[in-house]
């Protein structure tokens, strides 16, 4: 069974405590939040590219960013809770972002989820004391 995220868990409780509102944002503010976000991690990400979610009806609608094990991009979900909130400069979600980023980075590292997992929640922990 898998073990729900810790990171994953706080921005659901964030999220109903803030209300999330869509966001009009350009594409300099996207690049700005993930700009800020990657100066969090402990090493950049190759590459993240923003993509629109496919379906409403996606089996995985509060999936926020993917990537493919080996490969050198991380896709984050334009629509995703984390991200819209990271556009209005709520800096714990610049914190948010990364370590969402960082989780996917390990799949590029060919890290499986429990593993990317642990160390998003590792990245998340730092921040906390940071």
């Amino acid at each position: 069974m898998r073990r729900p995220s810790l990171v994953r868990g706080l921005l659901l409780l964030m999220g109903a405590c803030l209300g999330f509102l869509p966001a009009d944002a350009s594409a300099d503010s996207y690049g700005d939040a993930i700009a800020r976000a990657s100066r969090l991690l402990p090493r950049q990400p190759h590459k993240v590219v923003i993509v629109e979610r496919a379906d409403s009806s996606s089996p995985t609608p509060h999936t926020e960013a993917y990537a493919y094990r080996g490969g050198r991009v991380v896709f984050l979900i334009r629509q995703g809770a984390t991200l819209q909130s990271a556009l209005k400069n709520r800096p714990v979600f610049d914190c948010a972002l990364a370590a969402i980023i960082w989780h996917e980075m390990a799949h590029l590292d060919g890290a499986d989820e429990p593993a990317a997992q642990l160390v998003e929640e590792e990245l998340w922990e730092e921040f906390i004391v940071w």
